[in-house]
């Protein structure tokens, strides 16, 4: 079924009666946080983080202990009441699909995305860093959403319950229902480009590429590509203590950073930024394809956009591939 609403605040106060609600908030739509009473979505542009963190909370505790004779450490799961994310983009979804086959065995994993609705927005334009469909995604894809919506040329929304999960989000909705509704439009806008068919095969054999060199001369190590990525999830597990408490977490990591393969011995395999690179890019676009059969990347462009130093991950891909960067 499908529904006209006239603005996003509606639609968020509607939304809240179901759970809590989560979409881009911040200064343009930066990243995903709880939407707060009276607040409207930013949705006019790609959050500069990935929805991520709500699947993979970048801080989870899940044993807490004291400091007392026989205490037992208490295990804490995540918190799954009710709730929506609203305005995730294809893009996003199609990162989500790395997490869900990742993280399968997990039944926290699971719970919590079975207690999660997703309201997708179907983006209106191109950004200039975005090669989805070099990646084979849509940016008008509607797959992974229970709800679908996209803004009309008079400022209207269309909104359209897709599987049963979103029928149920969208029962008693106050809105009017629309037999015929008008298509999504999408502006296109010049973007990187990169020829994705072969792409896992072609990197077969390039561990030992004078390429890595080059790729890594520009990396400063600040691991923003991994942390705004949507298909990353690399983490590590840590013992904290706070006085006489403490707490074992889970925590974001990245296999950018110099201490991630580093061993108790002090041997560390990757010391160098070539070799760091290097996995970072064989883990996307050739390790994981041969185990799953598709790349893990989304080609959302947050790598690109959010790099200090201008490094551009179809440029060093088509290096990689005896090409030249434009």
């Amino acid at each position: 079924m499908t529904w006209i609403v006239d603005d996003l605040a509606g639609l968020a106060a509607f939304l809240r009666g179901k759970g809590t609600v989560y979409a881009p908030v911040g200064d343009g739509g930066t990243c995903y946080g709880k939407l707060a009473r009276e607040q409207e979505p930013e949705l006019d542009s790609l959050t500069d983080v990935s929805a991520r963190h709500l699947f993979q909370p970048m801080t989870h505790y899940y044993l807490k202990f004291e400091d007392q004779p026989n205490a037992d450490a208490g295990f804490r799961d995540f918190d799954t009441a009710p709730r929506v994310v609203l305005g995730m983009r294809p893009c996003d979804l199609r990162g989500l699909e790395v997490h869900d086959r990742v993280f399968a065995e997990s039944e926290s994993y699971r719970k919590l995305r079975s207690a999660t609705t997703i309201v997708g927005y179907l983006c209106p334009a191109r950004e200039s860093s975005c090669f989805c469909d070099s990646m084979g995604g849509d940016p008008l894809s509607r797959e992974g959403m229970d709800v679908s919506l996209y803004r009309t040329d008079d400022g209207t929304y269309v909104v359209t319950a897709e599987t049963d999960r979103g029928r149920a989000l969208m029962d008693g909705a106050p809105f009017a229902p629309s037999g015929q509704a008008p298509p999504p439009k999408f502006a296109e806008a010049d973007h990187p480009k990169l020829e994705a068919v072969g792409l896992a095969e072609s990197l077969n054999g390039t561990e030992e590429s004078d390429g890595w060199e080059d790729i890594g001369f520009a990396c400063v190590n600040c691991r923003v590509c991994t942390y705004v990525c949507p298909t990353c999830h690399c983490f590590t597990v840590t013992d904290e203590v706070f006085g006489t408490e403490g707490g074992r977490a889970t925590v974001w990591d990245s296999c950018q950073a110099k201490s991630f393969t580093k061993e108790a011995s002090g041997h560390n395999p990757r010391a160098g930024k070539p070799e760091r690179v290097r996995q970072r890019i064989l883990h996307k676009y050739n390790y994981y394809p041969k185990l799953h059969g598709a790349l893990m990347c989304s080609g959302c462009g947050r790598c690109i956009k959010g790099c200090p130093t201008g490094r551009n991950i179809v440029e060093e891909l088509t290096l990689l591939r005896g090409g030249s960067r434009s």
